[in-house]
Formats: C-alpha cells, sequence, structure tokens
C-alpha cells in the first residue's frame, strides 16, 4: 500500500452503496484521476463537503491492490457561491463534464483545470455571467487542447480579419471569400481574438453586448460540434434556465 498527496477539484461524483461515492479529479500532480471515497456522503463525514462537485482540496489517497481511495482531505474552496444561483450551478455542473469527458485520465491538465478554477471562481463571487463564461471556457479549452482554428485569420485566403466575419467550415471567413455563410459582427470578432490570445488569469474579463454574444454563441455551435462532436447532458439543463432567465 502506497500513500500520495495530490491538489484538485472535483469534476464529477457518483453514489455507490449507501454512504460511499466515485469523485473524479483534475490534479495537478497526476492529472485526471478517480478515487473511491468511502462513507463521503454520510452527514456526519470528515470527507463531505471536501469530496462534493466543485470542491477544491488538498487529498492524501492511498493505493491498496490496483485502486486508489481518499485517506484524509481537506477542502480549499467549495465555490458555495455557485449553489446561490441556479444558472451559475449548471453552467459549472456543464464545464466540469467537459473537462471529464475530453481530458483522458493520467494526462497533464494544468491549464484546463486553472480554466475551470478561474470560471468557478468568477461564478462563484458574482464577476462573471454564466453564459458567457460559458462560450469563453469553451473556446479556451478547446484552444488549450489544440482543437481551435486561428480565429484572427480567414481559413480561405489567410488574409487577417478586419471589421465583420462569416463563420466558415473551420473557422471564419472573411468578406471576399465568404458565399452564404452566418455574418458575425466586427465585435464579435474582436471578442475571438481576445479570447484566443489572453492569457487565462484575464480571459473571461471583458464585457459584451447582446449581439457580440451571439456572435461567439454561434462560433462556440460551430466549432463545438465539430471538434467534439458529443452531446452533454448537462449542456441542455443549462441552456433552458439561461433561456428562461432572459426571457
Amino acid at each position: 500500500m502506497s500513500t500520495e498527496k495530490v491538489r484538485g477539484i472535483v469534476i464529477r461524483e457518483i453514489p455507490v452503496g449507501e454512504s460511499d461515492k466515485i469523485i473524479t479529479l483534475l490534479t495537478k500532480e497526476k492529472g485526471k484521476i478517480t478515487l473511491s471515497a468511502r462513507g463521503a456522503r454520510k452527514p456526519k463525514s470528515k470527507y463531505l463537503a471536501s469530496c462534493e462537485l466543485f470542491a477544491y482540496s488538498d487529498f492524501v489517497i492511498y493505493t491498496a491492490r490496483k485502486y486508489p481511495s481518499v485517506s484524509s482531505a481537506v477542502l480549499i474552496n467549495s465555490f458555495y457561491g455557485l449553489r446561490k444561483r441556479l444558472d451559475c450551478f449548471y453552467c459549472g455542473a456543464y464545464l466540469s463534464e467537459i473537462c471529464n469527458r475530453l481530458i483522458f485520465e493520467g494526462t497533464d491538465c494544468s491549464e484546463c483545470m486553472l480554466l475551470l478554477l478561474t470560471a468557478l471562481n468568477r461564478m462563484s463571487k458574482g464577476l462573471s455571467e454564466s453564459f458567457i463564461t460559458s462560450l469563453v471556457f469553451e473556446l479556451k479549452f478547446l484552444l488549450i487542447n489544440g482543437m481551435l482554428p486561428d480565429l484572427g485569420v480567414c481559413e480561405s485566403c489567410g488574409k487577417s480579419l478586419e471589421g465583420s466575419a462569416h463563420i466558415g467550415s473551420d473557422g471564419l471567413l472573411c468578406s471576399d471569400c465568404a458565399k452564404d455563410e452566418k455574418e458575425i459582427s466586427s465585435g464579435a470578432v474582436k471578442a475571438l481574438r481576445y479570447i484566443y490570445n489572453s492569457d487565462i488569469a484575464s480571459v473571461f474579463s471583458f464585457k459584451a453586448d447582446k449581439k457580440v454574444v451571439e456572435g461567439i454563441s454561434a462560433v462556440r455551435d460551430s466549432v463545438m460540434q465539430r471538434q467534439t462532436d458529443r452531446e452533454f447532458k448537462t449542456y441542455s439543463m443549462f441552456k433552458d434556465i439561461c433561456l428562461e432567465k432572459n426571457e
């Protein structure tokens, strides 16, 4: 039996039996890992807060045979503010699902982990709206993982994009190369360039009007479908809540 320390955030929890759970973490030290948390669902469990979804904690894990388990855990941040707003909670759940489904076990996920922590922290503190946070996260996540085309140049001719642009099959098109493709505003193009070039600490720190958000959202729909080719269970619920909120 061996023990080791990791610092990570819970991105998935699965109840097991009457009081146990299986948790999946993003960690600095070991990438994405899955652990058994015995007794973590008991009301008086010392692991209750540190093993919940979104919990950012220091863990000591031990491995007996092949399956690692939680030996001890100390909570750093629960991002409790997410639970005060339904849209933010479901946004956090959606972003966590993206990480769980698109990051492989054991691979380095330090940038994605920082991106998730930054997004959750800003929403928890009321610094960012949930829908624009989700759009920025999705595009930056794709960029970190090499799945986002260069949104600053035309995918057809390579010319730097100035003003408005059109959504192409694998990025954006300038007006000269576009035919009947959907057009997005110059503000949306600038916002996409900002997302592409900004570091994680500042990427969520911008304001966007409705027209800009619509343009970013249209690009998001195109690249997420093409690059991931997956449906996320939490996305439809999150989107429905956002639509109800804006009615």
